[in-house]
Formats: C-alpha cells, structure tokens, sequence
C-alpha cells in the first residue's frame, strides 16, 4: 500500500530542510508501516478508514494516522486526497475532530524559529516574526496601520493596538521582547511611503506561509506558551497566567486559552 523506503527518503530532505521535525517524520513512517500490516496492496478509502479506527484509541493518534497518510500523498504523488477522500476522510474528521492536531505544533518551536530566520523576503520575515512575539492572528498582522496600530517606546517596547480582532474587539498587544524585531520592524516601517500599508494582505501571507510549512496558527501557539512562561516566571498562578495570555491573545474563554497552551496547561492539572 504505502512505499516505506520512498517516503523515509522524502521525509529525511524535510527534516534536513526543516520543514518537518525529526519525530513528526518517524510518527508518520510508524503509521503507515502500521497501516501497511492491516492492509492490502490497493486498499479503499473506506478500507483505509477501517484500518485507521482500528488502529487509533484517541484522537491525536488519529490525527497523526490522518497526517502521514496526507504527507504521503503530497509526498509521493503530488497532491492530496488520493488515497483517502470523501465520506471517509469527512468521518476520520468527524470522529476525532478536525481541529483537535490544533494543541499540537506541527513543528517544534526551535524550528519555526529558524524557518521566520531563513525567510529572505525582509516584509515577509517581519510580518511572521511579528505575530511569533505578539501573537496576533494573521488577518490581524496584515490589517496593521503603520501610522497608528504599531508604537515604538524609546525602551524597545512595541506595542501593537488591533482595532478590529475576532468578532470586532479593540485590544492592546504587548509584544515580547525581541531586539532584532524592534531595530528591524521599526527601520521597515519608516522607510515606507505615505499609506503603504506595512505587510502583505491576509491572502498572500497564508500563501506564502503554506509554501514555508508555517502554520500561522502555530506562531500564536509558540507566543501563548512563551507568554505563560514568563508569567509564571513573574510569580502569577497558573490561572491567573491564563488570564493574561487570554487577554493579549484575544480570546473569549478560559478553555480556548487552554487547548492553544495544549502540554504547557494540561501539565498542571487541579491547579
């Protein structure tokens, strides 16, 4: 069903690219030898779903069972939904949740550090590096005025203002401490020309992110972690940690706070 000895290859160039981090890539070869033993030469979607559920007791791991069959579609063949497609995938979906791989990066913080610090594209690098220190959502690094919502304080501050966040919340956005943001973003921003706006629309920089293996998402992840952190470092309690985080964030409630934090909050539990 699944070449293991083309995909090893494969995924070896993209962890040495970094692109993907050397456990993601052995998870994934794990999987589909798993999936080889219960399957046939050509296996259904539907047979592949079988094969899945059986193999998988929780979610993430049938999440991960759902990614390296996609990897090894992209991998391989060029494109997804191939192999596993339709009703099939839509009740892998259903029955583990689409979004539950959300509390899990789909690289590790180290490695998006260095994929922000290989881009070349100077607009682009800011743009990506901004939302890792602010974690600002990325429709909302790309409505920035470069006039009103991005304040330098002499210190080395920034501070961003989002005057339209989820469901058209106004909130302050301290940004976490980062030198080479704070010369470069700043040098950026007073060499544009009168209403240049400072980074690429929402669309290209999704764009750009997917053709980088960034997940947006995940930067605001890395921030909420980073933010915890140094609460927690500060001498706050852990719920009062979340509550910070949640506030720069933008989010609603305790609980989305929670599931972005993922290990950092279940770790604690009773607390």
């Amino acid at each position: 069903m699944f070449n293991i000895d083309i995909i090893q290859d494969a995924l070896k160039k993209a962890v040495q690219k970094g692109d993907l981090s050397d456990k993601t890539a052995r998870d994934y070869i794990n999987c589909l030898i798993h999936l080889n033993e219960r399957l046939h030469t050509r296996a259904s979607p539907k047979e592949l779903e079988a094969a899945i559920c059986d193999l998988c007791k929780y979610s993430v791991q049938g999440h991960k069972y759902i990614s390296a069959v996609r990897r090894y579609e992209k991998e391989v063949f060029g494109s997804e939904d191939l192999l596993l497609f339709g009703e099939p995938l839509s009740r892998l979906y259903n029955r583990y949740g689409k979004h539950k791989l959300g509390k899990e990066l789909a690289h590790s913080e180290e490695t998006y550090f260095r994929k922000l610090n290989r881009l070349n594209n100077e607009r682009l690098k800011l743009a990506f590096r901004l939302e890792y220190r602010s974690g600002l959502r990325i429709s909302e690094i790309a409505a920035l005025d470069k006039d009103n919502d991005i304040l330098f304080d002499p210190a080395g501050k920034i501070t961003l203002i989002v005057r339209k966040g989820k469901g058209g919340k106004r909130r302050k956005v301290d940004v976490i401490n980062d030198p080479y943001l704070y010369l470069n973003l700043k040098a950026h921003i007073d060499g544009l020309g009168e209403g240049e706006a400072p980074f690429y629309s929402e669309s290209y920089l999704k764009k750009k992110a997917n053709e980088h293996g960034i997940r947006t998402h995940d930067l605001r992840r890395i921030n909420s972690r980073d933010r915890f952190r140094n609460e927690l470092r500060e001498g706050s309690g852990k719920r009062a940690a979340r509550r910070a985080v949640g506030r720069q964030l933008g989010h609603e409630t305790p609980v989305v706070t929670s599931l972005y934090l993922g290990c950092e909050w279940s770790g604690n539990r009773g607390e």
